[in-house]
């Protein structure tokens, strides 16, 4: 409601970057609901287009309030794989936006470790992806170092553009 007021006021339209700054914020509050709605406000913006990491806060946000199987649902709608209640969203050219691998390996790791309920969802999950050629490094989610999200051909699966993500050495630490 804040941003739409002073986008208003003030005759500019938030971008990618605000949005998954007050997704952050929603998350530091406790307020997911409230994240997740800003996922639909934003994807029904025309001007705005959602970015892997923004899905990668999201999912990441999940996970710190203790909510995996929303995490895996945000995987779902970043993939445009069914199983998720969020808006559609896309890029311009219909493709999927993707989660940033490293958050997507950290995500899988965290699955694989937790209960029957989502190491089965996940599991899932992670099959649709690679039928889409999104392939996971699996057991290496907390480490630096390459791997994480691959497609088919090696590149990174979700890079949405030059500089954004990507498969350089990572710093060793990861956390949530």
């Amino acid at each position: 409601e804040m941003v739409e007021s002073l986008s208003s006021q003030n005759g500019f339209r938030p971008n990618v970057q605000v949005y998954t700054c007050l997704v952050q914020a929603c998350v530091h509050n406790r307020r997911l609901e409230r994240a997740l709605s800003l996922h639909d406000t934003m994807v029904a913006d025309i001007g705005c287009a959602v970015d892997d990491k923004f899905y990668a806060v999201l999912a990441r946000g999940c996970m710190q309030m203790r909510q995996p199987l929303k995490a895996i649902e945000i995987v779902r709608a970043a993939y445009q794989l069914p199983g998720h209640n969020l808006a559609k969203s896309a890029r311009r050219d219909g493709r999927p936006v993707g989660v940033e691998y490293k958050a997507l390996e950290e995500l899988s790791s965290k699955l694989q470790a937790g209960g029957r309920e989502e190491k089965e969802a996940w599991a899932k999950c992670s099959a649709e992806l690679q039928a889409q050629g999104v392939h996971i490094a699996q057991g290496s989610g907390f480490g630096g170092g390459y791997g994480g999200a691959r497609a088919a051909n090696g590149n990174d699966a979700n890079r949405s553009r030059p500089g954004n993500g990507g498969g350089g050495k990572g710093n060793g630490r990861g956390g949530w």
